[in-house]
């Protein structure tokens, strides 16, 4: 079966070994291969309950304005407009508008901005604050504190003894404990996850190229798609069968803590399905779509990128928060189930839309195979003429 020879290909090489050992070794080091240590317990009256982020307008009305106030007499703003950190400086002409939104939240004339005095007025309701502060990120360039997800930054309170029981219920009732865990380990391996498949997956399509196995290939009469699809579903199912078995074990760790408490033995499979395949899948379909596509390894390059932005962006969202396009979701907490919940439409649209996005990279990729094997597509060689070209341009230009 063609199947298992590519899943054979896969597993029996190099590159894989090396996936094994990163992907192992990097859970170790995150601590999400044995959680016997974190416990839930449920909470008792008087105890430290830690803390929580909540949208609080009173909390975080005062502290964002001063931080924005701050910022405005230095002229300096931190921002991640694509994930990585900047220092921004505004010129004359965006400064005066900045003071024009500081003068709206204070009430204070524009020119008579100065000294440390400027405080937020009495009469702006949460609502004009927020939209003022989606201006002020838009001058700042975006990603800035005062972005939708910045502000939450400002809103860290003490839980109390209802707070803390009304997450253990929700830890009980909604994630029978294990998903909890689940949650935790798939924010961990969604890192690896989302940048170690494009390796097998360059390695595979170019290991026939230096085998010279391409011609052959090409004349046989086994179908474009049957090939295409069982290199790609073998990556699939060779990265994401030994992930979903350490999600089995780190979350056995805690299976005999919790007595006769209900638990969801199914959980480590759902999350490994619904968290991490998507991002499994289009790590793999960029391996595949742009190593076929220009004979060279620059999918790495590619999808690298990507990751590393994603990667920074995240730093934003390690508490639940999730948008539309990132490659990775982040969980970065044992529980804050509540905070699942209210981000699991979001989520959920996410992983459909980048599962999407990868089917639609090997739909891609299957037209490209095809046009190859019909001797219709372009001479690989102008593309990596185009691409040594593009690096040398690039190269000389730094110098």
């Amino acid at each position: 079966m063609l199947l298992g020879k590519e899943i054979k290909k896969t597993v029996w090489s190099i590159t894989f070994l090396v996936f094994m050992i990163a992907l192992a070794a990097f859970q170790a080091a995150q601590g999400g291969l044995d959680f016997s240590d974190e416990i839930l317990a449920e909470p008792g009256q008087g105890e430290d309950y830690g803390i929580q982020q909540k949208e609080v307008p009173e909390l975080i009305m005062p502290a964002a304005f001063r931080s924005l106030w701050k910022e405005f007499e230095a002229n300096e703003y931190t921002a991640y407009p694509i994930g990585f950190y900047k220092n921004v400086k505004l010129g004359d002409a965006d400064r005066e508008k900045m003071a024009g939104i500081i003068s709206a939240l204070s009430g204070i004339p524009a020119e008579e901005l100065s000294g440390g005095g400027v405080s937020l007025s009495d009469d702006i309701s949460y609502e004009e604050f927020r939209a003022y502060m989606r201006q002020a990120d838009d001058l700042i360039g975006g990603g800035s504190n005062y972005s939708e997800d910045g502000l939450l930054e400002f809103s860290y309170a003490a839980m109390n003894y209802e707070d803390a029981v009304e997450s253990y219920q929700l830890i009980a009732g909604k994630d029978k404990f294990t998903g909890a865990y689940a949650r935790l380990f798939c924010d961990y391996a969604g890192i690896i996850l989302s940048i170690l498949p494009v390796f097998p997956a360059v390695s595979m399509c170019l290991k026939d190229r230096r085998a010279k196995m391409n011609d052959l290939i090409y004349v046989r009469r086994t179908p474009s798609c049957r090939l295409v699809l069982s290199r790609y579903f073998a990556i699939i199912l060779a990265v994401m069968l030994p992930a979903a078995a350490l999600a089995y074990l780190s979350n056995m760790t805690v299976w005999g803590k919790y007595g006769n408490m209900e638990l969801d033995y199914l959980a480590p499979l759902k999350y490994a399905v619904g968290w991490l395949l998507p991002s499994v899948m289009i790590a793999a379909a960029v391996g595949l779509f742009f190593t076929e596509l220009t004979g060279t390894p620059v999918a790495i390059a590619i999808q690298g990128l990507w990751w590393l932005t994603d990667l920074n962006a995240g730093a934003r969202r390690l508490r639940g928060a999730h948008t539309l396009f990132e490659l990775m979701p982040r969980h970065n907490s044992l529980g804050n189930t509540r905070g699942y919940l209210d981000e699991f439409q979001v989520l959920a649209a996410n992983r459909l839309l980048v599962a999407a996005a990868a089917l639609l990279l090997v739909a891609a990729t299957l037209l490209v195979y095809e046009q190859k094997r019909k001797g219709k597509f372009g001479d690989e060689g102008k593309i990596k003429r185009f691409l040594t070209g593009l690096a040398n341009r690039k190269s000389k230009f730094q110098a």
